[in-house]
């Protein structure tokens, strides 16, 4: 894997249309978080056994972590975005899916729009979404969990950077990391999965633009 550096000129990036059958409209985050830092980092930990959340603790943990707090429109039209977790050139190519039977249509994945703060039902077949829940139910029990899976955008880092693999990777990373502190706060369990999702993720969305699943998290 190469070093990564910035292209002399940056290339345009064509939009990506989730395909979106209706849509959640998540309540604004306006109470501090309930635990210090020095409690929060040093009780971090992963967990493996959940016991189901609310849709209001669903919303905390993605306005603190995903949501959008500031943005910039490029001369070329790309908005770059501020948020909780850190992004190489605040590209953000981490796109996050939810799956929750009890909360959001019987685990239908809904796509979480981070600058309206809603959340989205994704018109996609059944039986590819019914294998994907089956590979990580595989790999750690779901039951009570929700499930946050990230899709990786290469083309949104790629279109500023050279050998741009490792910034991707690293974004995948921060965002994991941020969850992991945000649910620690919360008193809610969470656990990292080492599985990338592929091929189900990608097959979602028939391979285009080069998407593909970059790992995510139980939380329950």
């Amino acid at each position: 894997m190469k070093n990564p550096q910035p292209k002399a000129t940056e290339e345009r990036v064509t939009s990506f249309d989730y395909p979106i059958k209706h849509s959640i409209k998540l309540s604004k985050n306006i109470n501090p978080l309930p635990a210090r830092f020095d409690e929060v980092i040093t009780n971090r930990k992963s967990q493996r056994t959940f016991s189901g959340i609310n849709l209001q603790q669903l919303s905390d943990i993605l306005w603190y972590t995903a949501k959008v707090k500031q943005t910039f429109v490029q001369d070329n039209g790309f908005i770059l975005t501020h948020r909780g977790s850190p992004s190489a050139g605040a590209r953000h190519p981490i796109d996050i899916l939810i799956l929750n039977q009890t909360l959001l249509d019987n685990n239908f994945p809904h796509y979480y729009n981070p600058i309206e703060h809603t959340l989205n039902r994704l018109d996609l077949a059944t039986q590819i979404v019914e294998t994907f829940i089956g590979h990580i139910d595989n790999i750690i029990n779901t039951t009570n969990a929700t499930i946050m899976w990230f899709v990786a955008h290469p083309k949104r880092t790629a279109a500023k950077y050279q050998s741009p693999e490792s910034l991707i990777w690293r974004d995948a990373g921060a965002l994991i990391n941020s969850i992991q502190l945000t649910c620690t706060a919360l008193n809610i369990k969470c656990c990292p999965i080492g599985s990338l999702g592929d091929p189900y993720i990608g097959d979602f969305f028939n391979r285009q633009a080069g998407v593909f699943g970059a790992g995510g998290v139980l939380i329950g």
